[in-house]
């Protein structure tokens, strides 16, 4: 009997993943270490101490973002504020009050 490709029912897949334990105190005390005994190459040295500089500047300073969360939100208050103010004189205006007595005429 002929079979399409229709009625197969695909078969599972296995994969083989084996856990591994990772300890990151012991990968950032093994960076800092190649870090200082010179194992590392200028490329590598530069791209750890930039991603160190990332890490540390948003990790360690909350009250930073925080700061900066609060003047997002005043600043989106004050658009959404002025926007609906805007809005409301035009919905107001007699032209457009106008226009729509034209287009329903």
């Amino acid at each position: 009997m002929f079979t399409s490709g229709f009625g197969k029912t695909p078969k599972h897949r296995k994969f083989d993943y084996t856990p591994r334990f990772w300890d990151p105190e012991k990968e950032a005390l093994e960076k800092t270490v190649n870090q200082y005994k010179g194992n590392l190459s200028d490329e590598e040295k530069v791209k750890l101490r930039i991603s160190a500089g990332l890490r540390n500047r948003y990790v360690g300073d909350e009250q930073y973002r925080q700061k900066h969360v609060r003047k997002s939100n005043k600043r989106i208050l004050y658009i959404t504020a002025i926007l609906v103010i805007i809005t409301y004189l035009i919905i107001r205006s007699e032209r457009i009050l106008r226009m729509v007595e034209a287009f329903t005429q």
